[in-house]
């Protein structure tokens, strides 16, 4: 009998530590994830793996970054004009359509490559 008291106790203390434990996460969490306007992963494609490549805006620049589980690193920064064209395409594609998300990404890579070798010859 007392066994089966013991092992009761012991399920109830469980029971309550559990649910503090999720209380305490859900105050955590509120504080953890406030939402950043100031940084936004625009798109991210697939290279590898274990790596990619995205165009990131920070603050009201944005950049071509490459992600690995090694590091994470800043190729190079897009002209405002290309910004500009990417962030009105983005807004007219919608998340439904990621095949027309994934042609405009390539299409601005494109572009910037294109630039950035003209930049080169001159």
């Amino acid at each position: 009998m007392e066994m089966l008291f013991t092992v009761v106790k012991l399920i109830i203390g469980l029971l309550i530590v559990v649910y503090l434990i999720n209380i305490f996460l859900k105050f955590l969490n509120h504080y953890s994830l406030q939402t950043n306007k100031t940084f936004r992963i625009l798109q991210k494609i697939p290279v590898s793996k274990s790596s990619s490549i995205g165009i990131v805006q920070i603050v009201d620049r944005v950049y071509v970054m490459s992600f690995s589980e090694q590091q994470n690193q800043i190729l190079f920064e897009m002209p405002a004009d290309e910004a500009k064209k990417l962030l009105a395409e983005l807004q007219q594609t919608t998340t439904a359509d990621p095949k027309k998300m994934q042609q405009s990404f390539a299409t601005v890579l494109k572009r910037v490559k294109c630039n950035l070798e003209n930049k080169k010859r001159k």
